[in-house]
């Protein structure tokens, strides 16, 4: 990692911009203010923070990492947000959010697919990652599909992992699709959504997490998806009660130089 120059701004909720070098990646554009309702199909849920953000955020982007199409993910501000300069990866089930934006790059992404890419100097290799987005097997049907993203960066032969979780929790379709893989950088969707609720938790909280540390053995860990929505129950201070010395701490709207 000593070889790249790496910053990382969580906006808030799943939105987040990841710079490496002059390589810039942003994930699920939510952008709707404080105490806006979405509505989940079967419930509601309010946001609980602004999003931070600046104008010049979202500009140059080089490809977006779209997970799903719940609305603690995206809106229709945040894609106003993504360029037409930009490349998009997505689950398949944002294909109505971008029906009228024909100017858009999109390519749906199916769990193992893989695609490579390039900018520069520096190769990018792009996976589709299994979400199992609840609980039971039900619920799980009902959350529908979502994408997690395994890059590698490779610049000089020198490579850096990075592990988007999506929203997902530790299920064993999950873990066989990521065991015997070691990760520099984890950003995993924590908050326990869903937690107390039937087929909840639908995504990880720090209890599921710890398997996770466990497995892919990461170097830092990037928490990201709590706070933000009424939805997310379990607070981040859960995590931390595991005195990991990898997991970053920061708030809404923070950078941190990695």
């Amino acid at each position: 990692m000593n070889t790249y120059k790496i910053s990382f701004k969580w906006v808030g909720a799943a939105t987040w911009i990841l710079q490496i070098d002059d390589l810039k990646i942003a994930s699920d554009p939510i952008l709707c203010k404080k105490n806006s309702a979405i509505d989940l199909k079967y419930f509601k849920a309010k946001r609980r923070t602004d999003p931070q953000f600046s104008s010049s955020d979202f500009e140059n982007i080089d490809f977006w990492l779209l997970t799903h199409n719940h609305t603690d993910h995206i809106d229709r501000i945040g894609i106003s947000k993504i360029s037409v300069q930009s490349q998009v990866y997505s689950h398949k089930n944002l294909k109505p959010w971008f029906a009228n934006q024909k100017d858009i790059k999109i390519t749906y992404m199916r769990w193992g697919e893989k695609i490579n890419l390039s900018k520069n100097s520096i190769s990018i290799d792009i996976e589709a990652i299994t979400c199992v987005h609840g609980s039971n097997f039900l619920s799980a049907i009902l959350s529908g599909g979502c994408n997690g993203y395994w890059i590698k960066i490779t610049k000089a032969e020198n490579p850096l992992y990075i592990y988007v979780t999506g929203d997902t929790v530790d299920h064993p379709k999950v873990i066989n699709h990521i065991a015997e893989r070691n990760v520099d950088i984890l950003i995993p969707n924590l908050g326990g959504s869903g937690l107390g609720r039937f087929g909840g938790p639908y995504t990880l909280t720090a209890r599921t997490f710890k398997n996770m540390l466990s497995l892919i053995n990461p170097k830092i860990v990037l928490p990201v998806h709590h706070i933000s929505f009424s939805l997310f129950k379990e607070t981040i201070e859960e995590l931390y009660k595991l005195n990991d010395k990898r997991i970053v701490k920061f708030g809404e709207g923070e950078t941190v130089h990695l």
